[in-house]
């Protein structure tokens, strides 16, 4: 048995689970292909008290095997990373064969299960209600006192909380509801904003998982008959159709890459009439259908319904599915070091090569210019825009310590589909315009985006019919 505590081998396997409608999870394998002709920087070793845990998979002792896959299990996601190198590496079946069952469960448990969080709070603030969320799932949190202050104001009351094992979006805008805060998650970055003094709420909410559905709107398109009509006797035919539209929030730890066509399973009426409309044979789910490929953790979806009865005030059940696009993984694909002194070169990924014409810098911000053409793009009338319209988002500049410049789009592109020129800025400012602390740029990135297809299950229950 050998495992390799280095970085080995470069190439690496992401592997995930989908969940399909009926329950079924799915395998999904993505295989990334083999390595770049850029060379990437060496890897710090992988941590030996993990090590030790793999090799235990391969132990004579059973008790010994599945004690040591727990363990393994409980490192959850953040152990990922280093197991993936640790399964390319091993040379023992019995290893890799525990080892790869281990890795697409935690994917799964990554990718399309919510954190929960647990706690028994008397007397405090929603802000403090909040930081406690923020320590047991690690994700960002912005409380803005935006109102009133003193005692009783918003921001200000103390209150009790008690969850136990509650998911995260639902112990989120609990606090928010009891608080009378409001909750905002449509920045597209992984940064959940909590404001005080909030006038307006969300009445119909669904939650799946670490998925938040908010109904957004409904309308209705009445349609009459006037011709074609039988002789005998005037019957006007007439018919209602009816939209339904919703917005989706992802957990900070699940970029949604895009969408695909919602589907309605049930939907019925206080009437027990049935709303379900015909199958839809243009209703694709083999593309892209909303995002793009754009990375965010929002999205928006849409279904059509048909009024069954003109008494109907109620639609009281509304389930459906979608099929919600996750960025699954990340891999350095070609990595320039010292940007700002290189220039004129063309580097060799995976499946990209990247012209690298310069990094200039000014008063501690940069202006990066790059040609990105896709290796794999063979068919002119196949052309996947939905990669090069969202290639500049691949692109990252570190300083020595790891931390990424902020970038909010190019200033220029020039894209054909299977080769994008770019013009790209970056700075130190995050979006609310605060300067960060940042070194140097020392390394330019382009990735390469691992995905899977998650088909997520919602309901909606009390929906006014308009």
């Amino acid at each position: 048995m050998r495992i390799a505590a280095g970085w080995a081998v470069v190439g690496v396997l992401g592997i995930g689970l989908a969940a399909t409608a009926d329950g079924e999870r799915r395998m999904l394998a993505v295989k990334v292909p083999p390595a770049p002709a850029a060379k990437l920087p060496p890897e710090a070793p992988i941590d030996p008290a993990l090590l030790k845990l793999v090799e235990a998979l391969g132990s004579e002792n059973f008790r010994e095997r599945e004690k040591a896959g727990q363990a393994i299990e409980a490192k959850g996601g953040k152990a990922l990373h280093d197991l993936r190198r640790a399964l390319v590496a091993t040379d023992s079946p019995e290893i890799s064969r525990r080892l790869t069952i281990l890795i697409r469960r935690m994917d799964y448990d990554r990718l399309v299960s919510a954190r929960h969080v647990s706690m028994k709070l008397k007397g405090k603030t929603a802000k403090a209600a909040l930081e406690e969320v923020t320590k047991q799932t690690g994700y960002r949190i912005e409380f803005n006192n935006n109102g009133p202050v003193g005692p009783g104001a918003p921001g200000e009351s103390k209150f009790d909380f008690d969850f136990e094992k509650t998911s995260f979006w639902v112990a989120v805008d609990a606090i928010a509801e009891k608080a009378g805060l409001g909750v905002y998650a449509d920045y597209d970055d992984e940064i959940v904003r909590v404001n005080a003094n909030q006038d307006s709420y969300n009445p119909h909410v669904s939650y799946a998982g670490p998925f938040r559905f908010i109904a957004t709107g409904i309308n209705s398109n009445r349609n009459v008959q006037l011709s074609g009509l039988s002789k005998r006797g005037f019957q006007q035919r007439t018919s209602e159709s009816i939209g339904f539209s919703f917005q989706v929030h992802s957990e900070p730890k699940n970029p949604i890459l895009g969408t695909l066509p919602a589907e309605v399973t049930v939907a019925t009426d206080e009437l027990g009439g049935n709303l379900v409309p015909p199958k839809d044979p243009n209703n694709v789910r083999s593309s892209y259908y909303n995002n793009g490929s754009y990375r965010g953790h929002n999205a928006y979806g849409n279904v059509n319904l048909l009024r069954a009865s003109k008494d109907a005030t109620t639609l009281k059940t509304l389930k459906g599915k979608m099929g919600i696009v996750l960025l699954a993984g990340i891999v350095p694909e070609v990595v320039i070091a010292d940007p700002v002194k290189t220039k004129n070169k063309t580097f060799r990924g995976r499946n990209i090569e990247v012209t690298y014409d310069s990094t200039a810098e000014a008063g501690g911000q940069y202006t990066v210019n790059l040609t990105v053409k896709r290796l794999d793009q063979t068919d002119p009338n196949n052309i996947d825009y939905n990669w090069s319209n969202t290639v500049w988002q691949k692109v990252e500049l570190h300083d020595a310590d790891g931390k990424k410049y902020h970038t909010y789009g190019p200033n220029q592109i020039n894209n054909n589909g299977a080769s994008v020129q770019l013009v790209i800025p970056f700075n130190k400012q995050n979006r609310q315009g605060q300067e960060e602390k940042l070194g140097p740029a020392v390394k330019l990135v382009v990735n390469e985006w691992l995905q899977i297809t998650n088909d997520v299950i919602f309901e909606f229950k009390d929906i006014p019919l308009p």
